[in-house]
C-alpha cells in the first residue's frame, strides 16, 4: 500500500471569507481566537516513528473551511470569570483537585498556579459548561471543543515532523518532563523555566498558525468518543460521536509529561467526561465561523 505523504494531500479548499491568521475577541472575559485556515494533512504517525503506538493509523484529512481557535488554552482568569457566573462549578473542581486519584491528599498540587497559567483539573463536561457559558455570554452559539483531528491539524500547522518544529524534542519549543520514554516528571531547560508547574499561556513562541501551546504545558481536551483505528477517524475533520463515549480524548501533552507523547500525532483517551482533579489537563475552545 502506498505510504501517504502531506505532499499527495495538501491543497487549496475553499475561499474563505475569514483571513488565515487574523485574531478577535467577542468580549471582555472571552478568550483571544485566531482564525485557521483550511486545508489538508496526514493525520497519525508512520510506521517508523520513535514512540509510535498503534491506534496512530495515517489518513488523509480535508478540512474544508476556516475555523477558529482560542490563542491558548482557557485560562483560570478565564474559567473563573464562568464560576462568578454560576455557569462552571468551581467549588467541585478546586475540591478534585485536593485528591490524587486514591482520595488521598495531594498536599501543595491542590493550588496549581493561578491567574494567566490555564486552568487544570476540570472535566470535559466542565469544558463544555464553560463553552456553553460563552455561547450565551456572546449570543453567537459557535463556541465548541477542537475535533481530534483540527487539534492536530492546527498543532502541525503544515508541518510534517514528529513535533510541529522539527523531529527532535525539544525544551525551547514546550514545557513538558523528562526527555526518556516512561520517566514522568517535570524537567526545567532552555527556554522552559518550569519544572514541575504549568506555565503562563504563550510563554512560548507561537506555530505558524498564531496557535501557543499546542505542545506540552497541559492536555486539552477534544470532543470525539474514542475509535481505536486512526485511519478511521473522519477524513472531513469532524469529530468522532459514535466510538466509545465512555472516554473522551484529550490532545497535547503535559509539564510532567515526556517526549513520546509530545508528539504530533500522540492520542490520548483514558478519562471518563466527568473525570476531574488532574492538576495537567485543561482545555482550549475552537468556534464555528459563519
Amino acid at each position: 500500500m502506498a505510504v501517504l505523504t502531506l505532499a499527495g494531500v495538501w491543497a487549496a479548499c475553499t475561499h474563505s471569507p475569514h483571513p488565515a491568521g487574523s485574531v478577535f475577541r467577542d468580549c471582555p472575559a472571552c478568550p483571544e481566537m485566531v482564525i485557521v485556515p483550511p486545508g489538508a494533512f496526514v493525520m497519525g504517525s508512520p510506521a517508523t516513528e520513535k514512540g509510535r503506538e498503534a491506534d496512530e493509523g495515517q489518513h488523509a484529512v480535508t478540512i474544508g473551511h476556516s475555523f477558529a481557535v482560542s490563542k491558548g488554552p482557557v485560562t483560570w482568569d478565564q474559567w473563573e470569570e464562568c464560576v462568578r457566573s454560576r455557569a462552571c462549578d468551581g467549588a467541585s473542581v478546586e475540591a478534585a483537585l485536593r485528591l490524587d486519584r486514591d482520595g488521598t491528599p495531594t498536599g501543595n498540587l491542590a493550588d496549581p498556579p493561578r491567574g494567566h497559567h490555564p486552568v487544570t483539573g476540570v472535566s470535559w463536561l466542565d469544558a463544555r459548561d464553560h463553552i456553553r457559558w460563552l455561547n450565551d455570554r456572546t449570543g453567537e452559539g459557535t463556541y465548541r471543543l477542537l475535533s481530534e483531528s483540527e487539534f492536530e491539524y492546527a498543532a502541525r500547522a503544515g508541518s510534517t515532523t514528529v513535533y510541529g518544529w522539527g523531529d527532535q524534542p525539544s525544551h525551547e519549543h514546550a514545557n513538558y518532563g523528562e526527555d526518556a520514554a516512561g520517566e514522568m516528571g517535570g524537567k526545567a531547560e532552555g527556554r522552559d523555566r518550569w519544572e514541575n508547574s504549568t506555565s503562563p499561556v504563550c510563554s512560548f513562541p507561537a506555530n505558524p498558525f498564531g496557535l501557543c501551546d499546542m505542545y506540552g504545558n497541559v492536555y486539552q481536551w477534544v470532543e470525539d468518543c474514542y475509535e481505536p483505528d486512526g485511519a478511521r477517524l473522519p477524513a472531513d475533520g469532524s469529530a468522532v460521536e459514535n466510538g466509545d463515549c465512555s472516554v473522551r480524548g484529550f490532545r497535547s501533552n503535559s509539564f510532567e509529561s515526556t517526549e513520546v507523547t509530545l508528539r504530533s500525532a500522540n492520542r490520548a483517551y483514558v478519562y471518563a467526561p466527568d473525570t476531574r482533579g488532574r492538576g495537567y489537563l485543561g482545555f482550549r475552545v475552537a468556534k464555528t465561523l459563519r
